[in-house]
């Protein structure tokens, strides 16, 4: 990554976009084995479970940085079509409501990808009221079917 910054500051954008893929290779190839080691220590070891699956948390964001600074590199070399594919994968990882979620979705707004910025606020509801046979509810999330046409 330091290399990468390094290339950034001199505007030597092929060689920052070389730097970035492999550190985003491999940050997400550590996160994936952190996980795994998690997951093998499920009802085994809480202590190992939860240390393993904090590096692996701690990893992806590592992953997610290096994903939204090769944006902005394809960005500044006027390459939306790199660009957009990342922006999405780290919205899909870190969510609208955390910093870099937000960062990312306003990349996309920039690009002109989304029509309305985000303010970072709290989810918002319909203001019509759904049927509850339409909702799905999930852990942490709320899921409205769509009506079928």
């Amino acid at each position: 990554m330091a290399e990468a910054s390094a290339a950034i500051a001199d505007q030597n954008f092929p060689l920052a976009e070389e730097k970035l893929k492999l550190a985003r290779e491999s940050f997400n190839q550590l996160s994936t084995y952190y996980q795994e080691l998690a997951q093998m220590f499920v009802g085994v070891d809480t202590l190992l479970n939860r240390s393993n699956r904090e590096k692996a948390l701690e990893t992806a964001q590592l992953r997610d940085q290096a994903s939204y600074q090769l944006a902005l590199v394809y960005r500044a070399q006027n390459q939306p079509d790199d660009a957009v594919p990342l922006l999405m994968e780290i919205l899909r990882s870190q969510q609208p409501t955390r910093d870099l979620g937000q960062r990312a979705y306003q990349q996309l707004y920039e690009l002109g990808f989304v029509d309305a910025p985000y303010a970072g606020q709290t989810a918002t509801f319909p203001e019509e009221p759904v049927d509850p046979e339409e909702v799905i509810v999930v852990p942490d999330e709320v899921i409205v079917v769509p009506e079928e046409v």
